[in-house]
C-alpha cells in the first residue's frame, strides 16, 4: 500500500502510533512546511498539487479534516482514496485498516476524544451554568457586548485592541499560528498593552469564558477544547476582573453563531464604523481586505499600505512609521495578528484612530456565500485554512487593478 500523509503536525504523532508498517509512505504533504523544507525523516514533503498518480490513499492526520478532504476531492481525489485520522466514520471502515491497526486507530480517538473534549467540557460546565449567578459571575472578566463596543467606535471614535487565543498563548511563551513567532519583546507589548490605561484605546478579549449557548456546537466545542482548565488558569493571571473589557467577536459576526438570521443586521453596523469616511488598511501581504466584496463600499477613499504576511512583528518600527505617516485624520483598520494589537495601542496613544479588524473580511465572505463552514476564498489567503497556501499571483481582472491602484506605501 503507498500512501501520502497530510499534515506534519501534532495529528502525525497520533497516526505514528497505529500506522501499519509494510505501507508504504510516498510523501508528506504540507502546503505551510513545503515553503521551506522539502524532505522530513527522509521522505519527500510536498506541496497538495504535487501529487503523483500511483498511490493508494491519502491519510490526513489533522483534526480539521473535513476542509482538507474537500480541498481534495476538488482537486480531483476519489473520496474512497481519502483517510481522515480523527473521523470516527473512517476508523470503522475495514478496507482502511490495511494501512492503519483498526484497533489501536480507535483506541487513539477515544483517548484523543476524552481528554480533548470530555474532560474539557467538564472542566468548563460550572462556569457555563451559572455565568449569570450574581455570586458565580465575579470569576468571570467584564465584557461589553459587540453591538455596544461597535456604538463607541461609531460615537466616541475610539480604537480598538483585541486579544485572541493567539494573543493570550503568545504572552506565554506558545506558538498558535504559523504568521507570528514567538518572541519575547512581542510578549511584553502585548502585556503591556493589556493593561493600557489609554483612554481612547477599547481593550477587547473574546467572549469565552461564561455562557456558550449562543455559539453553534462546532464552536462551543472549539472554545472548550482551548480553554482548559490549565489555560484558563493562565488567562485569568492576566486579566484583571475589576476592569471593563469589551467584545472582540464583534469581527466575527457570523460563523461562530447560531443566530445567522441577523448576521446581515451585525454586518450592517460594523459598516457604519467607516461610512463616509477616509481608510487606511494595513494589511499583510495576501490579506486583501475587502478585495472582491461591497464590504467597504460606503467608505469615501480607501487606501492601504502593504506589510509582510508573515512575522510582521519583526518590521514593527517601519510600518508604524509609515502608517503614521499615512494615517493623519483617517480610520486605520489594521489586519496584522498580534502586531495589530500593539499598534493599536501605540497609534491610540499618539491621536490616530485605529482599529484592530482581525477577521471580518473573511467572515462577511462566508456570510455572503452562506457558508456553513470555513472554506478558502478568491484573491486572498484565509489563515484559518489549516492547509492554506499564499496566493502570491492571480489575475489581474477588475478587482485587483482596484486592489493594486488603493496601494500607497509598502513595508516589505
Amino acid at each position: 500500500m503507498n500512501v501520502y500523509i497530510f499534515g506534519l503536525g501534532e495529528g502525525k504523532k497520533y497516526l505514528d502510533r497505529c500506522f501499519v508498517k509494510e505501507a508504504h509512505i510516498l510523501g508528506y504533504i504540507d502546503n505551510y512546511v513545503a515553503k521551506n523544507i522539502t524532505v522530513f525523516e527522509g521522505i519527500p514533503v510536498i506541496r497538495q498539487n504535487e501529487l503523483s498518480e500511483t498511490y493508494d490513499f491519502v491519510i490526513i492526520t489533522l483534526m480539521q479534516y473535513a476542509e482538507i478532504k474537500d480541498q481534495l476531492i476538488a482537486d480531483g481525489i476519489e473520496r474512497k482514496k481519502i483517510i481522515s485520522f480523527f473521523d470516527f466514520k473512517d476508523a470503522a471502515n475495514e478496507k482502511y485498516w490495511k494501512v492503519i491497526d483498526a484497533y489501536k486507530w480507535r483506541m487513539e480517538l477515544m483517548w484523543k476524544h476524552f481528554n480533548s473534549v470530555v474532560i474539557p467540557s467538564i472542566d468548563n460546565i460550572g462556569y457555563e451554568l451559572y455565568a449569570d449567578s450574581k455570586s458565580f459571575n465575579k470569576s468571570l472578566p467584564k465584557i461589553m457586548d459587540a453591538e455596544i463596543t461597535i456604538n463607541i467606535l461609531i460615537n466616541e471614535r475610539k480604537c480598538l485592541a483585541r486579544f485572541g487565543d493567539n494573543e493570550f498563548e503568545l504572552m506565554c511563551g506558545n506558538k498558535r499560528v504559523n504568521y507570528q513567532d514567538v518572541d519575547e519583546i512581542l510578549a511584553e507589548r502585548l502585556k503591556k498593552v493589556l493593561n493600557s490605561d489609554e483612554t481612547n484605546l477599547l481593550v477587547a478579549i473574546a467572549d469565552n469564558y461564561g455562557s456558550l449557548e449562543r455559539y453553534t456546537d462546532d464552536a462551543a466545542r472549539n472554545i472548550r477544547m482551548y480553554l482548559t482548565k490549565e489555560v484558563r488558569e493562565r488567562h485569568m493571571g492576566l486579566l484583571d476582573l475589576n476592569r471593563q473589557y469589551y467584545d472582540a467577536y464583534l469581527s466575527r459576526p457570523y460563523m461562530i453563531y447560531r443566530d445567522k438570521e441577523n448576521a446581515k443586521k451585525r454586518f450592517d453596523h460594523i459598516k457604519k464604523v467607516w461610512n463616509n469616511e477616509d481608510v487606511l488598511i494595513v494589511e499583510g501581504e495576501f490579506t486583501r481586505f475587502g478585495v472582491g466584496s461591497d464590504l467597504l463600499k460606503n467608505a469615501k477613499k480607501v487606501e492601504r499600505i502593504i506589510v509582510p504576511s508573515r512575522n510582521a512583528f519583526s518590521k514593527y518600527d517601519e510600518i508604524k512609521m509609515v502608517v503614521c505617516q499615512y494615517g493623519r485624520d483617517k480610520l486605520i483598520l489594521s489586519i496584522l495578528g498580534p502586531t495589530a494589537t500593539v499598534l493599536a495601542h501605540d497609534l491610540a496613544k499618539a491621536g490616530y484612530w485605529i482599529i484592530d479588524i482581525g477577521q471580518l473580511d473573511t467572515e462577511y465572505e462566508w456570510f455572503l456565500r452562506g457558508a456553513n463552514k470555513r472554506c478558502s476564498l478568491k484573491y486572498k489567503t484565509v489563515s484559518e485554512i489549516v492547509s492554506y497556501d499564499e496566493e502570491g499571483v492571480i489575475d489581474k481582472d477588475s478587482n485587483m487593478q482596484i486592489y493594486d491602484n488603493e496601494i500607497v506605501a509598502r513595508v516589505l
